[in-house]
This record gives C-alpha cells, structure tokens and sequence, in this order.
C-alpha cells in the first residue's frame, strides 16, 4: 500500500482485541487492512491496521477507545446526524421546551404571592 501509515494498539484478551477490530470495521476501514497478532512472550494481542495518513488519527482513536465510550460516541453522532437531517423537528423541540420550561416556572401575583391553584 503506498503512502500509508500504520496504527497498533495492544491489549490484554483477544475479546478486546476483537473489540477494536469490529469498531474499526463499523468505522469504514476494510477488514483486511486490519491484523491482529498473539504475542509470544505474554497472552496478550497486538492489532495493526494499515491506512492513509489522513486517517491514521481516526483509526487510533477507534482502536484505544472503550466500548462503551465508543457507543456514546456513535449515539451522539447519530443525533447531530438527525438533527442536521431534519431541522425543523430540531427547531420544534426547542419550542416546546422552552414552553415547558416557562410554564414551570412559578409566577407571582400582584399582591407578591405565588400562584397557586386551589383544589
């Protein structure tokens, strides 16, 4: 592969390892530009991917990232994905939350007590 750059991580169990490999997959890097090797001195794996330098940042970071944060990660890309997609349910929600918000809050009256119902 010209004008590549390699990415590694190290971890302690292949199920981590494994891990990393399908975030880089979901992540768009091919399968296999991805290796994962046992190391002979301890149990633990070394995985390697092979990518363009421009995306050596992003595959090092879906490499070292945890599982769950990786999951907060794409649930709130998928938000802001949605949000941009359609603007104007963006824009209503505000609404209705910025109504939510002001009847809520408690108003007093001109005699400088609160409102209140009585039942």
């Amino acid at each position: 592969m010209p004008h590549t750059s390699i990415a590694t991580g190290s971890f302690p169990s292949r199920k981590e390892a494994n891990q990393a490999v399908q975030r880089l997959v979901s992540g768009g890097f091919a399968r296999n530009s991805i290796a994962v090797h046992e190391r002979e001195d301890d149990d633990g794996y070394d995985l390697e991917i092979h990518t363009r330098r421009e995306n050596l940042r992003r595959a090092e970071r879906l490499i070292h990232d945890s599982a769950p944060l990786y999951v907060v990660r794409e649930k709130a890309s998928d938000v802001v994905h949605t949000a941009r997609s359609y603007p104007l349910v963006l824009l209503g929600a505000g609404i209705l939350t910025g109504f939510l918000i002001y009847n809520l809050i408690p108003r007093e009256t001109s005699s400088g007590h609160r409102n209140r119902r009585r039942g």
